[in-house]
């Protein structure tokens, strides 16, 4: 009886064993206080290009101020949120 219930047990306790296969630990990451350095500047390509190399993003998102925009976390994109005047208010990662 022993025997079956160590068998049976055996099975249940790999099921509960967690390898970590999250694409996350493998994805870059931004830094986001490295984009901190942008605020008050001119929203242009050369700028958003700067970012993404000072930030270390993979992709980069134009957000004009007040949009909407999805809460999805992506650990290698960064946000720039500019307003009317072309001027980014706002980077953030994720």
């Amino acid at each position: 009886m022993k025997l079956k219930l160590a068998l049976i047990a055996l099975p249940a306790a790999f099921a509960f064993a967690s390898v970590s296969t999250n694409a996350q630990d493998t994805m870059p990451m931004c830094e986001q206080a490295a984009g901190q350095a942008f605020l008050g500047t001119t929203a242009t390509q050369e700028s958003g290009a700067a970012i993404m190399q000072a930030t270390g993003a993979t992709t980069l998102q134009w957000i004009f101020e007040g949009s909407p925009m999805t809460r999805d976390m992506r650990p290698g994109r960064v946000r720039v949120v500019y307003n009317r005047e072309m001027e980014i208010i706002a980077v953030t990662c994720g």
